[in-house]
């Protein structure tokens, strides 16, 4: 705000100070002129950063420049060319900046501040536009308008970075960085709709950790966290970049293995039991750690995404039921 006010008054003053001469006016009120271009932008800055609520006081600031606006608006006899883009970059910030609702009481202000100040000198009007006047005025379009393009652009760049990463956020486990059951449904939703088009197999694979209630009780929820984010790295490192590791809740988690078969996928889920078992130690205490895990395939005939994962939960419940620490696929 500070910087596109001090090159907004800049480029205001030498418009307003040339119609100013042509006129006549008095030194006192090219001084004022002075003030209100060179002085006042650091005086709201100052403001601004000393108030409690910034966004508050610079919106106030922001009414207070429509009004300085409308004052020298009449002072130049509304010059037609000045006056003009002077109302219209004024208000179109306001716009940009606090919506319809700031726009209303600058635009109030700055139309009661005109006509106090024209009614007070006379009700004054010169619709002649000499060449300095508009020499002087060509700056103020060309760059303010090039200026506030560029910082339009650089906050909707921010914005758009913000964006991904709020829905990241919104995607993500927050104790673990894996994906939720947010993401993890899309995903499935999202291979189901290819496999409806081709004819191959994928693959998903729900994990349990055997005992974690036990673990919880016995070490307390530092240790069970801890070991829930170890089991998440096993997944992260035995997983495909093209695969979804997911944490559906509690100690269960998903994986989504597109373009895989049973076959394969039980070599995966090998690998990730090989990992765990050989986990002695978390976070200091010595705790033993072993899966069961559940695999079921889909195929173009698989109808929706609550029954790929039921298939897949009652796999997992088969290996529980027989004994846990094993894998089991159907």
């Amino acid at each position: 705000m500070y910087l596109m006010r001090l090159l907004g008054t800049f480029l205001c003053f030498f418009p307003v100070l040339s119609v100013l001469i042509e006129h006549h006016r008095s030194v006192w009120l090219m001084i004022l002129l002075g003030a209100n271009a060179f002085i006042w932008p650091t005086v709201a800055w100052l403001r601004a950063r000393r108030s409690p609520t910034p966004l508050t006081t610079e919106h106030q600031h922001l009414v207070l420049d429509a009004g300085a606006g409308g004052f020298w608006i009449a002072m130049m006899a509304v010059n037609p060319l000045t006056s003009v883009v002077i109302a219209t970059i004024l208000l179109s910030d306001r716009l940009s900046a606090g919506g319809f609702t700031l726009l209303k009481k600058a635009a109030a202000l700055m139309l009661g501040v005109f006509l106090v100040t024209w009614l007070t000198q006379g009700m004054p009007v010169d619709g002649y536009v000499s060449q300095r006047t508009m020499f002087a005025t060509l700056p103020l379009i060309a760059i303010y308008l090039l200026a506030m393009s560029m910082l339009t652009d650089s906050i909707a760049r921010r914005l758009r970075i913000k964006s991904r990463e709020l829905e990241r956020i919104a995607m993500m486990d927050p104790l673990l960085d894996i994906a939720n059951r947010r993401l993890l449904e899309t995903r499935i939703d999202h291979e189901l709709n290819k496999l409806r088009q081709t004819c191959r197999e994928s693959a998903l694979m729900f994990i349990d950790i055997d005992n974690f209630k036990d673990v919880n009780d016995r070490f307390g929820h530092k240790v069970g966290d801890a070991m829930l984010a170890t089991v998440s790295n096993i997944l992260h490192l035995a997983t495909r970049p093209t695969d979804t590791p997911a944490r559906l809740g509690g100690d269960e988690f998903v994986i989504l293995l597109p373009d895989t078969s049973v076959d394969e996928a039980q070599i995966v889920a090998t690998r990730i039991m090989d990992a765990a078992a050989v986990m002695k130690d978390v976070a200091q205490e010595a705790v033993h750690c072993t899966l069961s895990i559940g695999i079921a395939c889909a195929t173009r005939d698989t109808s929706s995404v609550a029954d790929w994962l039921q298939a897949a939960d009652s796999a997992l419940y088969h290996a529980k039921r027989e004994g846990k620490n094993r894998i089991f696929a159907h």
